[in-house]
């Protein structure tokens, strides 16, 4: 058995939910990854129900992905939401609903939950821009937000934006980024790029103000995929026992014998099956680390076929 994953590298609760009901009738799914697929071009998931222990969705925006949540409840399948919301504008997250809406839907989420441990909220990347996304402006929005999902929700993720090389060359016009520090895996970036600016100490205190204002809301920040924060705050694992511990023992035991399945550096993640593909979703984040060009992903959306056995 397994975790379907859907999807880290695409909104599938927002963009392909019919996509998603026919997998399901049909009973598996296809994908590739940036290194390719199998031998026939494609890797196969299995999406009987007789093979899939949850899903885990992520998503920024699950409205159009109602009735789908409503079949998993009706057959008794587990699922759990990490859930971004960061309330940032058009100029970074060009395809995301207004952050009032997106709020109301993950409380509409929420409780259609057995619990709120089954689903995080994640603010990722908390993404410090000097003239617009200040650390006085994410002190109020986090606050904001985090005031709103009180009661829904035991914990947020956070991180720092990755100095992806497809980030780098699509930042937004007038916004100077302060990226995550550098490290051997990141020196060549950072050779490439010298004049990019490393989150520093004052970022660890914005870490500490926003772990702070969580907690008097009920909520524990966690940092995903930053080690070089672990000795300092909770590393996350956005996939793990925690997520399903409402759904009952059972689904624990088996969810704590799944190997580690990392999908980046410090991820403490179990291992999923992951049926989103790269290039398909047209959500416009420009950090993104799976689109390479945002026209090339709203084309692959406007022209995917729900039928498919695949995204793209």
């Amino acid at each position: 058995m397994h975790i379907v994953s859907a999807s880290r590298r695409t909104d599938i609760p927002h963009y392909y939910a019919k996509w998603f009901r026919a997998r399901r009738k049909a009973g598996f799914a296809e994908y590739r990854t940036v290194f390719g697929g199998g031998p026939a071009g494609f890797f196969r998931a299995s999406l009987e129900p007789a093979e899939v222990l949850g899903y885990l969705f992520w998503t920024k925006y699950s409205g159009p992905f109602q009735a789908e949540l409503k079949a998993l409840r009706k057959e008794k399948v587990p699922y759990v939401f990490q859930y971004t919301i960061t309330g940032y504008g058009k100029d970074i997250e060009s395809g995301i609903p207004a952050r009032a809406a997106v709020i109301k839907d993950f409380i509409k989420v929420a409780k259609s939950l057995p619990a709120p441990e089954c689903i995080q909220w994640r603010y990722d990347p908390i993404l410090i821009s000097t003239k617009v996304y200040t650390h006085a402006w994410h002190r109020k929005n986090f606050k904001e937000i985090a005031a709103s999902l009180a009661g829904h929700t035991r914990v947020v993720n956070v991180s720092f934006t990755e100095p992806y090389q497809k980030a780098i060359d699509k930042v937004p016009e007038g916004h100077e980024i302060a990226w995550r520090q550098t490290n051997k895996q990141r020196e060549a970036i950072y050779k490439k790029y010298p004049n990019l600016r490393a989150v520093g100490e004052q970022e660890i205190t914005l870490l500490h103000e926003l772990e702070a204002i969580a907690k008097a809301y009920g909520i524990q920040l966690h940092v995903c995929c930053n080690s070089e924060y672990t000795d300092k705050f909770t590393p996350a694992q956005c996939c793990g026992a925690e997520l399903f511990e409402p759904y009952g023992p059972v689904i624990n035991w088996q969810i704590a014998a799944f190997p580690a399945g990392p999908s980046r550096e410090s991820c403490r993640c179990v291992k999923t099956v992951d049926i989103g593909m790269d290039n398909t979703c047209p959500g416009g984040c420009f950090y993104c680390y799976v689109t390479t060009s945002q026209d090339l992903a709203a084309e692959n959306y406007k022209k995917h076929d729900p039928k498919a056995s695949h995204l793209r």
